[in-house]
């Protein structure tokens, strides 16, 4: 399976490429009045308002940093009915891919509240990437206010 690896200020994580869209550059969404400091704001991706998240805030820290690898990665998000809505996600070192066997993926055993849609490790020799599941990393009740 292809994996996009990136990081947030909690570590490192890998989102199945099936989800994404597309990879672009950082944009400069426009903020949503009284919107919680982790949704950026919107951005118009081909004629559509795209919400924008900011992973490094929705960890609970300060907003990801503007590096040249920082990106934002549109991603397809299941709704409840079937359908799927288009949702950016702020990330920073946005650019490296990587070829994984299904059989190099772990359960972590650790299924938290809060755990930014971790449930599973891709292991490497030299590291543990959490991999990022993209239909449990916002709260439902965003979701509903995003859509």
């Amino acid at each position: 399976m292809l994996l996009l690896l990136f990081e947030t200020s909690e570590g490192r994580y890998a989102l199945e490429s099936q989800h994404v869209v597309e990879v672009i550059p950082l944009l400069q969404p426009k903020k949503i009045p009284g919107a919680p400091l982790f949704i950026a704001g919107i951005i118009n991706y081909r004629g559509q308002a795209v919400p924008v998240i900011d992973l490094c805030a929705l960890a609970g820290a300060s907003p990801c940093r503007e590096y040249y690898s920082t990106r934002i990665i549109l991603v397809r998000y299941p709704l409840a009915e079937g359908q799927e809505r288009l949702i950016g996600l702020i990330a920073e070192r946005a650019t490296d891919v990587v070829t994984c066997n299904a059989s190099d993926i772990r359960a972590s055993g650790i299924l938290l509240e809060k755990n930014q849609g971790a449930g599973a490790d891709a292991s490497g020799e030299e590291e543990i990437v959490q991999m990022f599941n993209v239909a449990r990393m916002i709260p439902a009740d965003i979701v509903r206010e995003l859509f």
